[in-house]
């Protein structure tokens, strides 16, 4: 069509014609763009696993594709892989989703299939399954501001070489939310239905239900560089506002208060335990702990007569070093972080 025709249409049809000239245009252009976009995350993301082994932590995304055009953009794996080699850790997964809006790419959600299979030396290994495990989370410029992960029926195995038996452990549901808070660190989890029993045998206790809150003062940064490790809460302080065990039959015990980690991974803290159904805890922590039933009875005998006679308790526990005092008798020590 030449241009004095199309001068010599009606205003309305020069308009319809512009019209869909623009959006042809504007629809290559998004087209390309996306596709450009797809090709240069599945560069980029292979140079960037490429380059990490080279410090000792590598990975692999296999039959890696970028999906969901034209409205959605996202990377999909048939198997994940990670190794580091620094610390002797490797693991492996079952197929990875994930899923962004295009016009909303800090915010993604991300799935992960079982089964996966976890090895840290000497000799440390994790067998884990699930019927579901998502993730999400919303990243601005400077990095990750809040974070979650969810997962269902979870099952799995650990074993180690230095006992040579393996602890069972199960949940029907759990959930973890990080986000940053200022410039605090704002932690949360919850586990149904937790399950630990030995290879061999009954569960050790009854399935039971943890809650956890709390806040790390000043480490917002971890979660804004994703730069979490083992021992990151050496040297770090905060307030534990509520974590809570309820194990069935009444049996429930809460924990709260302001604690700090030295540089060896020790606490120390001020806490407030309020613990419900004393009798059923001391019934049920001999049967686990047979070789401790003196401990776990005096443990009893102060709770009760510090609550006078009655089958609930709230008590002060000071914790000094890893060492957790009751008044001033010793009940427990903790592991370093």
């Amino acid at each position: 069509m030449t241009l004095t025709a199309v001068a010599n249409r009606s205003p309305v049809a020069r308009k319809f014609l512009w019209l869909t000239a623009g959006v042809v245009l504007v629809g290559g252009l998004y087209s390309a763009g996306w596709f450009l976009a797809a090709d240069q995350i599945e560069k980029r993301l292979t140079a960037y696993l490429t380059e990490r082994q080279a410090s000792g932590l590598g990975g692999e995304c296999t039959d890696m594709e970028v999906r969901g055009f034209p409205f959605r953009i996202g990377l999909f794996c048939n198997e994940v892989r990670l190794d580091d080699t620094r610390r002797g850790a490797s693991a492996s997964f079952g197929a990875l989703r994930s899923v962004a809006q295009v016009y909303q790419p800090g915010r993604a959600v991300i799935e992960l299939d079982g089964p996966a299979e976890i090895r840290v030396s000497p000799g440390v290994t994790v067998s884990a399954d699930w019927t579901l495990l998502h993730a999400s989370l919303a990243a601005t410029l400077s990095g990750i501001d809040r974070t979650s992960l969810a997962y269902d029926n979870l099952t799995g195995t650990a074993r180690s070489p230095l006992t040579g038996k393996g602890l069972g452990f199960g949940a029907s549901h759990g959930e973890v939310h990080l986000r940053q808070n200022g410039g605090d660190l704002d932690a949360a989890l919850s586990i149904d239905k937790l399950d630990l029993r030995p290879d061999q045998g009954p569960s050790l206790a009854p399935p039971s239900d943890i809650a956890m809150d709390l806040t790390v003062a000043g480490k917002a940064e971890w979660l804004q560089a994703g730069a979490f490790s083992s021992d990151m809460l050496r040297g770090a302080s905060g307030e534990l506002r509520q974590l809570t065990l309820d194990a069935g039959s009444g049996m429930t015990a809460k924990l709260s208060g302001p604690f700090s980690v030295d540089d060896q991974g020790l606490i120390s803290g001020e806490f407030s335990l309020t613990i419900a159904n004393i009798d059923a805890w001391r019934e049920n922590l001999v049967k686990i702990a047979p070789d401790e039933t003196d401990l776990v009875n005096n443990i009893a005998n102060m709770l009760n007569a510090l609550a006078g006679g009655r089958n609930e308790a709230t008590v002060k526990l000071n914790v000094r070093d890893g060492t957790a005092f009751l008044a001033f008798i010793p009940v427990g020590v903790l592991p370093a972080l």
